[in-house]
């Protein structure tokens, strides 16, 4: 991993940063260490013709926008293109917000791209902070000990952003009585930000002043007990460390385009989000790194998007909780989408609150992803759906509080056309793990409170109908029980007015054994199960009872048989699955391969052909329980298909 800083900044004599050039060992960092690997140039080809350039460093944009001559702003230089071109941006950062409205064709798209070898950032941010930050800030001896303010006025500059030699997200405050407190407690009697005295430090970050225009920060390390190598403990003089301080609203908005392709670039600096596409058609970001400010990424009415090898990284810092962006900063989900025909695949969601908002978007393949660290919301497919169909096959989910949610209510019932809902096939649901969901209210020196553990995998916000959803072959990881015990780690309630089925699961937890409570109770709950097996990794050896006796001697099994002829749980099994590896202690390796003695080994059951499963062919007539079928390839997800899913998230290269 190496800093973002590359040779093009030596004319901007950033003397206080360190820097590394390809090829080099890793410099240090004086910040954080980084929580995601950093990006690295791309080796991608230019095609043999039709290439323009674009340069800031050499760039003139009186210039013919050759490779002898480029251009020196992205500004200029998008005006300039035509379809079928493909815009070379040379190593470097381009300080810039902007529109892009261009169409392409089918056969003759329009590529923005970085060059071969070299990193390319457009950075809407307030450079200053970055390039000379020992000129850009000045000691407030009227503050909070160690506290700074901007040289400058600014008007309309955010207080967010990122550490510049790590792009660790530092914290936007909204109140500076939390800028400059010394409590790092909870303190729930305290229920209005704006009223508290004595407030909360979240952490290094910055505060704009509305009235004199001037941003403040105070990068004091934190003390809360318990946090250990969460806690930060770099430097603390903003003088000394680049910042990226989000200027604008959005870095690039993408309007009005057609058939526009965006390849191997950093987009960061932005207060609301680095990307906004709107109005647009068959747009496709691929190799692209996005650093969010409020979100990462925001469609509206886009017809056509495809986001691959790609890595959207939230403004969640490893201090951060779920409380300090949900009371103490602007929460917000990583990518808001609003359109149709999208497709997300081998690409990186990270660390922020909310994941990603689906409820407006008609049909979507989101495929092969690593998603990981968020404290609250995962995916949000929305309230049931008249039509559209969204398949979410073949991912990686880590360190979720509700992996998946739905907001608000449905005023009527809605009649789903054939084909629709969401479609939750061939996933690794790692939740073993906990998020930090709230600060403490007194010292923990143990640190527990990092690792809230989840309550269930299906959860809503104001009882709304909950989307139509196919839930199939995965394998789901918990620490403890679901919420009230429910079946299927939850997804055996919030069945009201909806269609949901469950079938050839592995729901495996660490602590306590599994309940059989459900919801469904009349035929208004059109709810079926079958064909999954349930495991207690600490009680489970020792269980010599009857699972299932309790539910299978009740009459809910009989009324049941009315909407599933066998009956709900006909061939579930109560039976350690024998992974490869499986620990109660979630450091350890984890392999979630079967092996030759599973029993979920041909023990699911056949399921229509019409369901969505790229992985149907490997298994018999009687298929294999769980995401991975039995002698089959280990599920590689992430960017270029780095992490290896079935062992845990581990990236292999």
């Amino acid at each position: 991993m190496k800093p973002l800083i590359f040779a093009a900044l030596a004319a901007t004599a950033l003397a206080a940063a360190p820097v590394s050039q390809p090829g080099e060992a890793p410099a240090s960092y004086l910040s954080h260490p980084p929580m995601r690997p950093l990006p690295e140039p791309s080796d991608r080809p230019l095609p043999a013709a039709g290439v323009r350039f674009v340069d800031p460093l050499k760039g003139d944009d009186a210039q013919r926008g050759s490779q002898e001559q480029p251009w020196k702003t992205l500004a200029h230089a998008v005006r300039e293109l035509q379809a079928g071109d493909t815009l070379s941006l040379r190593g470097g950062i381009y300080y810039e917000a902007i529109a892009v409205e261009l169409s392409g064709t089918a056969e003759k798209p329009i590529t923005i791209r970085a060059h071969p070898g070299e990193l390319a950032i457009i950075d809407s941010a307030l450079r200053e902070f970055y390039e000379t930050p020992a000129a850009a800030w000045e000691p407030f001896p009227e503050g909070a000990p160690g506290e700074f303010r901007s040289a400058q006025t600014y008007p309309e500059a955010g207080g967010s952003g990122n550490f510049g030699d790590s792009m660790v997200p530092f914290h936007r405050y909204l109140t500076l009585a939390d800028l400059r407190s010394t409590n790092e407690l909870w303190r729930p009697e305290v229920a209005n930000r704006a009223r508290d005295p004595i407030g909360i430090y979240c952490g290094p970050g910055c505060w704009r002043d509305p009235e004199s225009g001037r941003i403040h920060a105070r990068l004091a390390h934190t003390r809360l007990a318990g946090l250990g190598g969460n806690a930060y403990r770099g430097e603390t003089d903003p003088r000394k460390v680049p910042l990226v301080v989000a200027g604008h609203e959005y870095a690039l908005r993408i309007l009005n385009a057609r058939h526009l392709r965006l390849q191997d670039v950093v987009i960061r600096g932005a207060k609301r989000a680095p990307i906004l596409i709107e109005d647009a058609e068959h747009i496709e970001l691929d190799g692209v790194t996005l650093y969010a400010g409020q979100i990462a990424l925001r469609t509206a009415r886009v017809n056509g998007l495809r986001v691959v090898d790609s890595a959207l990284r939230g403004h969640a810092a490893p201090w951060h909780s779920r409380a300090h962006h949900k009371d103490r900063a602007s929460a917000g989900y990583l990518v808001m989408a609003d359109g149709n025909h999208f497709e997300f695949a081998r690409s990186e969601f990270t660390d922020h609150h909310d994941f990603i908002a689906l409820a407006r978007v008609e049909n979507a393949r989101f495929h092969d992803n690593f998603v990981d660290n968020f404290n609250d919301d995962g995916f949000e497919p929305g309230p049931k759906r008249e039509r559209g169909r969204i398949v979410i096959e073949r991912n990686y989910l880590g360190r979720c509080l509700s992996p998946f949610t739905a907001h608000g209510k449905t005023p009527v019932p809605v009649e789903g056309a054939p084909g629709s809902g969401v479609y939750i096939c061939r996933n690794i649901v790692d939740l073993r793990r906990g998020t930090y969901k709230i600060t403490p209210t007194t010292p923990d020196p143990s640190g527990a409170f990092l690792d809230e553990p989840t309550g269930g995998i299906a959860h809503d916000h104001g009882s709304p109908l909950h989307a139509i959803a196919y839930v199939y072959h995965n394998t789901f990881l918990m620490q403890g029980g679901p919420w009230r015990g429910y079946y299927a780690f939850t997804w055996g309630s919030h069945t009201r007015g909806t269609t949901r089925r469950v079938f050839n699961n592995l729901f495996v937890q660490i602590e306590r054994l599994a309940e059989l409570n459900f919801t469904a109770v009349s035929a208004a709950d059109d709810f079926q199960c079958d064909g999954n097996l349930y495991w207690s990794v600490r009680e489970g050896p020792g269980y010599a009872g009857d699972f299932f006796g309790k539910f299978r001697a009740s009459p809910l099994l009989a009324a049941s048989r009315r909407q599933y002829a066998p009956g709900w749980s006909a061939n579930d099994l109560f039976a350690d699955p024998k992974f490869a590896a499986l620990d109660a202690d979630a450091t350890r390796p984890l392999d979630l391969h079967l092996r030759e003695d599973s029993p979920a080994i041909g023990a699911g059951v056949a399921l229509p052909a019409e369901w969505p499963d790229s992985l149907r062919s490997s298994d018999g007539a009687r298929p294999d329980m769980g995401a991975l079928p039995h002698g089959g390839a280990p599920l590689m997800v992430g960017v270029r298909g780095r992490i290896d899913a079935s062992r845990g998230g581990v990236a292999l290269k």
